[in-house]
């Protein structure tokens, strides 16, 4: 198998089949490897490796148990054991030391350390989403009508290092399979499958937050045109305060090099609780672009990811969608990003 957009971005509320569903089989308790899904599964049609590549087989290496992929100890799939996933010691080899909430450290990795360790679950469900989903937006009036009558323009792209495209499979950093595209260009390709000419322009930096953004958005792009800018940052925004005012400057300095401009505001996913600091005040930041987008009116639109994560993890564990253990997404949850604006741009 290899990486499909259609496949990738097909929205995993919708429909009876959920392809590439992440897990990751950690043994914290000793019993049995039981990993819950987004819905409870009626047939699981395939289990791969993350590269999507390696099949493995039912009854040697799992099994289906109530809705859920139980993960057979003496089959080919590795386990990462307990103590592999929360150290006692400094983790050797590491650009970073992530503390685990309670005590000790906790597994971190950055390239395809952890999502290698991942599998993918494809499976049919009886399922309804009953949780928060996007909606097509009625703003965005001339990027809707560009896409509706295939006309060209550029979308440009703003934020941390999860807009940059840490850690997708088909980041320009990492490069392994299945090569999925980083969030940003999984969303041009699908425009341009669909035969919308879109072009794209990504300034994402990695580490960085809205203030950076505020200083530095109207320098990287003063010489770009662009008819409608992404703007997503918050993780690395421990605390909500300045959050809406850098937010506006980026808008204002955004329409200073074109006043035409559109804007689609993301409020970011959530990083893991048991990262030690890292879990603080970003699940606020979604009601502050709420209100930023109130005070723009049609040309400025949510992409309520906090709410889309929020929904996953109320059924799925955080460590089953992340790239690093920490605060990045892996392929699956990436294309989460992709289809959610997909969907609110009103494609899918």
């Amino acid at each position: 198998m290899e990486y499909e957009n259609r496949i990738f971005t097909k929205p995993v509320w919708e429909g009876n089949t959920v392809y590439n569903e992440t897990v990751w089989p950690v043994d914290l308790d000793g019993g049995d490897i039981i990993i819950p899904l987004l819905f409870h599964a009626d047939k699981i049609l395939s289990v791969t490796d993350t590269a999507l590549r390696t099949v493995y087989q039912k009854g040697r290496d799992y099994e289906l148990c109530d809705g859920k992929i139980l993960i057979k100890r003496d089959g080919e799939m590795r386990i990462t054991p307990r103590n592999e996933f929360f150290l006692t010691e400094i983790q050797a080899g590491s650009s970073f030391q992530i503390g685990a909430e309670g005590g000790g450290w906790l597994y971190f990795a950055e390239g395809d350390g952890i999502t290698k360790k991942q599998y993918c679950v494809t499976y049919e469900h009886g399922g309804v989403w009953d949780m928060k989903k996007p909606e097509p937006t009625e703003k965005l009036k001339k990027t809707r009508m560009k896409i509706k009558n295939k006309e060209p323009f550029t979308f440009a792209f703003f934020g941390d290092s999860i807009t940059y495209g840490a850690n997708s499979s088909g980041m320009k950093d990492i490069m392994v399979p299945p090569y999925a595209p980083i969030w940003s260009e999984m969303t041009v390709q699908n425009l341009n499958e669909k035969g919308v000419p879109v072009s794209h322009i990504n300034r994402a930096v990695g580490g960085m937050n809205s203030q950076w953004g505020a200083e530095q958005l109207y320098p990287l792009f003063k010489d770009d045109r662009f008819d409608i800018m992404l703007i997503a940052f918050g993780m690395n925004d421990p605390v909500t305060e300045h959050f809406e005012e850098y937010h506006e400057k980026m808008i204002e300095d955004a329409l200073r090099i074109n006043p035409d401009c559109e804007f689609l505001l993301v409020s970011t996913t959530l990083p893991h609780k048991l990262a030690a600091g890292f879990y603080r005040e970003q699940y606020k930041q979604q009601a502050i672009l709420e209100r930023v987008c109130e005070k723009y009116g049609d040309i400025t639109e949510l992409v309520p990811m906090t709410d889309m994560h929020s929904a996953l993890l109320s059924k799925k564990r955080f460590f089953d969608m992340t790239g690093n253990n920490v605060n990045h997404p892996n392929d699956f949850l990436a294309s989460v990003y992709a289809q959610t604006i997909l969907k609110i741009l009103g494609v899918l």
